[in-house]
C-alpha cells in the first residue's frame, strides 16, 4: 500500500457520499481515527452500541489479503485491512447496511435480546437510516475500494468463496429450493434457541462430522450476543462463551464423558479464555473447546461398539429421512441380514428396527419444538408414511401425541 493519510481520508469520504453508507478508519492501537456517515445515523441513540460493537472485532491479527465481510444484527459490514510490508496500519470498515428493508419480527427479535430495555420507535428509526445495499452492490463497493488502496484488482468469485456471509445469502436462483430443503433437513435454523439446541445434541452424540456446518452458521453475529454486558463487549462474550462451555460440559457428561474429566476440560478452557483480549481468539478457542468435547464422546462411541454397527449407526443418523432398510445395511457391512439383525441386538440392548424408531422419534420431537411445520409433513419426511402409526409410535417413546408434545413445549416454539 502507498497511500497518504490525507487521500486516504478523503477516498473514505467519497465513498461515503457516493454510496451514502457509513465509513469508519480505525488505527493500528484500535482507535476510531475518523469517520464518514450521515447526520441523521449519527444522532440516533443506538449509533453509538452499534459503533462499538464493531469496534471489538480485531484485524492486526487477520492475514487475509481481500475483504472480509460480517454481519451483526441484520446489519452487514466489510472491512479492509491496510498494510505495508506487512506492516499494520489500521483498518477500513464500511457499513452498516442492510440487505432489505427490515421486517417487524426482526426488529421484535432485536428488542427482545436487550431485553426489553430499548425505544421501538428509536430502534425502528435507526435501522430506516441505514442504507438498503444488497450483498451483490456491496460486494462490488467491497473491490472498489481495495483497489482505490492497493491498485490491484481482485475476482469476485474469489472474495465469495473466502466469505462465509457472502455464501450464505448469494444464492443462485436454481439452487434456492435446494438450499431451503437443506436447511430444514440439517436443522440450520436462524434462532440461538434453535442453534443452541443441535450444537448440543451434536456433542452429546459425538457428532464431529457436524460441527463444520454449524460452526459455519457461526457461535457469534447476532444483536443478542454481546449484550450481557453492554459497556464491555469483550467482557460480554467471554461471559457467553463461558456459559457455553459450561452447557457442552454438560452435554458431554450426558453423552458419557467421564465426569470428573469433562468438568477438568471445562475449567481449563475457561481459564484459558479469561487469559484473552480479541473477539476471533475467544472464538476460535470456544470452536476448540466444543471440538474437544465432541471427539471425546465420538471416542467413546467408537469403542463401546463393533465397526459394522458403528457404521450402522452413523448410517441411520445420517439417513432419517430416507428409506433405511436391513438389507441395505447388511449389504454395507457385507453381513448378513440375520446376523446383523442378531450383532445389533446383542451390542446394542434393542432391535434394529426399535433404534431407527427411536431416532426419528427424537428428529421429529426437534422438529414440533423448533419449527411450524405441519404434523403430516413431518410424518411423510421421517418416512412414516401411514399417519396413524407415526401417532402410535410417537407416544409409545413419549406418552404423548404429536399435537399434546408441542402445545407443551409452545412456548419455546418459534415461528418459520
Amino acid at each position: 500500500m502507498d497511500i497518504s493519510k490525507e487521500d486516504l481520508q478523503y477516498i473514505c469520504q467519497l465513498i461515503s457520499e457516493v454510496h451514502q453508507i457509513p465509513v469508519y478508519y480505525m488505527n493500528q492501537f484500535g482507535e476510531f481515527e475518523y469517520e464518514f456517515s450521515r447526520s441523521d445515523l449519527r444522532s440516533n441513540h443506538y449509533y453509538v452500541p452499534f459503533k462499538e460493537q464493531i469496534s471489538v472485532y480485531t484485524y492486526e491479527e487477520d492475514p487475509n489479503d481481500y475483504p472480509i465481510f460480517f454481519s451483526n444484527s441484520n446489519l452487514n459490514f466489510f472491512f479492509v485491512n491496510l498494510k505495508k510490508t506487512n506492516h499494520f496500519l489500521g483498518t477500513i470498515i464500511v457499513g452498516p447496511a442492510l440487505e432489505s428493508a427490515i421486517l417487524d419480527e426482526n426488529i421484535t427479535k432485536i428488542m427482545d435480546a436487550f431485553k426489553g430495555n430499548v425505544n421501538k420507535r428509536d430502534l425502528i428509526e435507526y435501522y430506516q437510516s441505514i442504507p438498503i445495499i444488497d450483498h451483490y452492490q456491496l460486494l462490488t463497493i467491497s473491490l472498489m475500494v481495495y483497489y482505490l488502496i492497493y491498485h490491484k484488482t481482485l475476482d469476485k468469485t474469489f472474495v465469495l468463496e473466502n466469505n462465509k456471509p457472502l455464501d450464505l445469502v448469494i444464492i443462485e436462483s436454481e439452487n434456492l429450493d435446494l438450499e431451503l430443503s437443506k436447511g430444514r433437513r440439517n436443522f440450520i435454523f436462524h434462532s440461538n434457541l434453535s442453534y443452541e439446541r443441535v450444537l448440543l445434541d451434536y456433542v452429546k452424540n459425538g457428532r464431529i462430522d457436524k460441527l463444520k456446518d454449524i460452526f459455519e452458521y457461526s457461535i457469534v453475529g447476532e444483536a443478542e450476543l454481546g449484550l450481557l454486558s453492554r459497556r464491555n463487549r469483550l467482557r460480554s462474550e467471554k461471559n457467553l462463551m463461558i456459559t457455553g462451555i459450561a452447557l457442552v460440559c454438560r452435554a458431554a457428561i450426558e453423552g458419557g464423558l467421564n465426569e470428573e474429566t469433562a468438568i477438568t476440560l471445562s475449567d481449563y478452557y475457561i481459564q484459558q479464555l479469561e487469559e484473552l483480549g480479541n473477539l476471533k481468539a475467544i472464538l476460535k478457542l470456544t470452536e476448540e473447546a466444543i471440538s474437544d468435547f465432541t471427539y471425546r464422546v465420538h471416542q467413546l462411541n467408537e469403542e463401546k461398539y463393533s465397526a459394522p454397527i458403528t457404521a450402522c449407526q452413523h448410517y441411520i443418523y445420517n439417513h432419517l429421512y430416507g428409506d433405511i432398510t436391513l438389507d441395505h445395511l447388511a449389504e454395507m457391512c457385507r453381513l448378513s441380514p440375520n446376523y446383523l439383525s442378531s450383532l445389533f441386538k446383542k451390542e446394542v440392548g434393542i432391535p434394529l428396527s426399535e433404534y431407527i424408531q427411536r431416532h426419528r422419534v427424537d428428529e421429529a420431537k426437534k422438529l414440533l419444538v423448533l419449527t411450524n411445520y405441519s404434523i403430516s409433513d413431518i410424518s411423510m419426511w421421517l418416512n412414516f408414511n401411514d399417519q396413524s402409526y407415526f401417532i402410535k409410535i410417537f407416544k409409545k417413546y413419549t406418552g404423548l401425541t404429536q399435537r399434546q408434545f408441542r402445545n407443551d413445549h409452545s412456548s419455546n416454539h418459534p415461528s418459520t
